[in-house]
């Protein structure tokens, strides 16, 4: 029939029929859906049903071939066995390998025999299971005897196949593998060694199995020897009650008169039990290891590990694309020394590391004594994007290794505390540089850094007297102890650091892929270009701790810190004060206020930069006190301050805080011998310090200003920040803590609210009593009430 005009009927062939099964990978859906056949369309196009459901999918005839070729689609035979096409067994690719074959042990010699039987025998039943369904033999025993003689020959001569089945082993393989014309290999495969063992085992001893399986995976300080033990207590109890109930019953018997043996009429309950041995427990027990048990057992991290595969690591396609920034503690010691050259503390500096992802260039290292703090990111952060003049006067330019700087365009960070606060993203966005947090607790995101921080270990710290090659435990085990071995100072370990980076690190292969970092780097630049920053000093500005302070009439004060100058204070407010939130102004005659962004170094409590919105600037603000701020660190001022609160000394003048400064290092200084080692070791950053020497007099001089900071010459500021017309203040992040610290916010906040509510009847009641309470004391007075309005009325003329 021809079909109607503009109607196309596609009559290509295909091999699918209607009600059979498929098992489906669709896309978007992460498990192989099975689909049943509905009809084709004379389109061409097959309709499927999502099996259970109404839910349709429609493939063309040429995808669907597709998708059968590439094992997209399996078509799911009514396998008597009940198997689904993802259950089909592959043969074993020891029955393919050479068990004769030199260099290989006998057990694996052994391994391979037996799959090259297994393949043989399921190849020989298949053989003649065909067979059987081209002529069927009957179900007779005699007959499907004959019908195997007359076939054994062929089987053997033409085939190969010389093990001849029995009669029932015909007949089961019909039965169970597969239908007329269905008769897979793998169906014959699926037979072997697929029995269950357990129920070799009475159930009372499976019953002690999952009990103690149960107790070591889920119990933390379980060990095997711990619930074999159980086991076999419990085990030999139930043995013992057993034997005397046996016993019991043999003696009743005896008095019956019945002589005869028993052991066949026993109930099953009292049979004695076959002892298992340790190996069969220790095998039970590793049966039940997955990434499930593991986890109860030892922990979300051990788990993940250990069961689950690492993935394909970052890559990158340019240079400074991705820049992974992380910490560490290295793996030496370090010697601090006073002004006498004594040395007063060792201890183990923290290191921060950029590293450059396309071509593991080190970009940035910065050694100090405080830990992982937005002080030392930031530093790291301020040397990626200069050029390193120290390394290059040193050096030269050495193979291209000391020419690692540039603008990166992605960070790849941790989720520390030092990364995941306001200061280090605002710093970023203003620069223009997007952040990547690490997962929580997973150093392999890193892992270039982590592979970097290995190198340097056995190119430089494990190579010093004062290195720590070892754990802690096997150094005490070895009697080891590096610590009178150091004499090194920080400045010495930075320098033999960078001196590893430039001549070994930077230019020998790295990797399975035989990278050369400054080779790559180079290449990479020549094809790319390098981005940079066009004023590194603006950048400067941005990068720092950052929170949100109230600008006023008197300053900033921020952390304890006043800052304030009486020229550009004034300037700021008359810019940004038009724009405050005029609800949040106090009345009368009292000073405006503004919220602002403020930026300052951790390292230099001297200055603060305040963002001016309106003309898309930092605004740099000094400290009120510049004598006692001068050289003086965040930390270090907070210090000196709660030292001065604890003695009770002034601290209101520049000159009180001087010497309440110089009354701290003192007293830091001489109590320092005297504190223990885990107290002592956290003044290393201050004592590292190059400190004033004793004399007669300090005459202070102002520094010139750079021609780049003063206020009269403008540079155009092309990094994101000046480009902003808001005020920069970030908005309110995720909670840090996930779900447990927002159920625990929402417990305080109902807690909160109802000690309000109950506080709230009993101040009404108070003010009741007191309205209540005010005749009486007017009538006590003498007063009526025109009395009184004529006195109020008096009182408002005199006022």
């Amino acid at each position: 029939m021809a079909a109607p005009s503009g109607f196309d009927v596609d009559l290509s062939p295909c091999d699918v029929k209607v009600g059979e099964k498929y098992a489906v990978m669709v896309p978007g859906h992460e498990a192989v859906l099975v689909l049943d056949f509905r009809k084709r369309l004379s389109n061409g196009v097959l309709r499927f049903t999502l099996f259970g459901t109404d839910q349709e999918f429609n493939f063309s005839i040429p995808q669907w071939d597709d998708m059968r070729s590439d094992r997209r689609a399996c078509r799911i035979s009514d396998l008597r066995r009940g198997r689904s096409a993802e259950e089909i067994e592959d043969i074993d690719p020891l029955a393919l390998l050479d068990p004769g074959e030199p260099n290989i042990t006998l057990k694996e010699s052994a391994q391979r025999r037996l799959a090259a039987s297994r393949l043989e025998w399921a190849r020989t039943l298949r053989f003649y299971v065909i067979r059987y369904d081209e002529a069927p033999a009957g179900r007779g025993r005699v007959g499907i005897r004959e019908f195997i003689d007359d076939l054994y020959e062929v089987a053997r001569v033409d085939r190969k196949l010389p093990m001849k089945p029995s009669w029932q082993q015909v007949l089961r393989a019909v039965d169970e593998c597969g239908v007329p014309g269905e008769r897979p290999l793998s169906c014959f495969l699926a037979r072997n060694g697929r029995h269950d063992r357990g129920k070799r085992w009475p159930e009372f001893t499976l019953e002690l199995a999952v009990i103690m399986n149960t107790d070591f995976w889920s119990i933390t300080t379980k060990r095997k020897c711990d619930v074999i033990s159980d086991f076999y207590e419990s085990f030999d109890k139930e043995n013992d009650r057993r034997a005397v109930e046996r016993r019991k019953l043999a003696e009743s018997r005896a008095k019956e008169g019945h002589t005869e043996q028993i052991d066949d009429l026993l109930p099953v309950d009292l049979r004695k039990l076959t002892r298992p041995s340790k190996e069969t427990l220790r095998l039970w027990i590793n049966s039940g290891e997955n990434y499930w048990s593991w986890r109860e057992k030892y922990g979300e991290p051990s788990a993940r590990r250990r069961f689950k595969a690492h993935g394909r690591a970052i890559k990158a396609t340019e240079p400074l694309q991705y820049v992974m920034i992380d910490h560490t503690r290295i793996d030496t010691w370090a010697a601090v020394y006073d002004k006498n050259g004594t040395r007063v503390l060792v201890e183990r500096p923290w290191l921060t590391l950029a590293i450059d992802v396309y071509s593991r260039m080190i970009l940035g290292a910065v050694l100090t004594y405080e830990g992982p703090c937005v002080y030392s990111a930031l530093r790291c952060l301020r040397q990626v994007v200069r050029k390193k003049s120290f390394l290059t006067e040193k050096y030269g330019y050495h193979k291209g290794a000391t020419d690692g700087f540039g603008k990166p365009l992605t960070v790849i960070v941790d989720n520390g505390w030092e990364f995941t606060g306001i200061s280090f993203q605002v710093c970023c966005e203003a620069a223009g540089i997007h952040v990547i947090w690490a997962p929580v607790k997973s150093p392999e995101f890193k892992t270039h850094a982590e592979r970097a921080f290995g190198v340097l270990n056995a190119l430089v710290w494990h190579r010093l007297d004062a290195g720590v090659p070892y754990k802690p435990q096997e150094m005490t085990a070895r009697g080891l102890d590096p610590r009178p071995k150091a004499i090194q100072t920080l400045e010495w370990l930075y320098d033999r650091m960078w001196e590893a980076i430039v001549t070994v690190y930077h230019v020998e292969e790295h990797g399975e892929m035989k990278l050369v970092p400054a080779l790559r780097w180079c290449d990479g630049l020549l094809a790319d270009g390098r981005p940079t920053i066009d004023d590194v000093g603006e950048l400067d500005k941005v990068l720092g701790r950052s929170a949100t302070c109230i600008l006023t009439t008197s300053g900033v004060t921020c952390n304890g810190e006043r800052f304030h100058d009486k020229i550009v204070t004034s300037d700021l407010l008359d810019r940004l004060l038009r724009h405050a939130k005029k609800r949040g102004q106090r009345k009368g005659l009292s000073s405006g206020k503004v919220a602002v962004l403020v930026t300052w170094d951790p390292g230099d409590v001297s200055f603060i930069h305040v963002w001016d919105w309106v003309r898309r600037k930092n605004v740099r603000l000094p400290n009120w006190y510049p004598e006692f701020a001068n050289g003086l660190s965040w930390k270090d001022a907070e210090d000196i301050r709660k030292f001065a609160h604890e003695r009770n000394m002034a601290f209101h003048s520049d000159k009180e805080r001087h010497a309440a400064r110089a009354a701290y290092d003192r007293s830091l200084r001489e109590n320092h011998p005297h504190l223990q080692y885990g107290k002592a070791r956290k003044n290393a950053a201050y004592l590292s310090k190059q400190q004033l020497v004793a004399g007669d007099h300090v005459v202070f001089t102002e520094e010139p200003v750079a021609a780049i900071e003063r206020p009269d010459v403008d540079v155009p500021q092309t990094i994101p920040a000046g480009e902003r017309t808001d005020d920069r203040r970030p908005e309110r992040g995720l909670r840090r803590g996930g779900e447990a610290a927002t159920r625990k916010a929402a417990a305080a906040h109902t807690r909160k609210s109802a000690r309000k509510a109950n506080e709230q009847p009993a101040a009404s009641a108070r003010q009741s009593t007191d309205r209540d309470a005010s005749p009486a004391m007017s009538a006590d007075i003498g007063l009526s009430k025109a009395e009184a309005l004529e006195r109020l009325a008096q009182l408002e003329e005199d006022l």
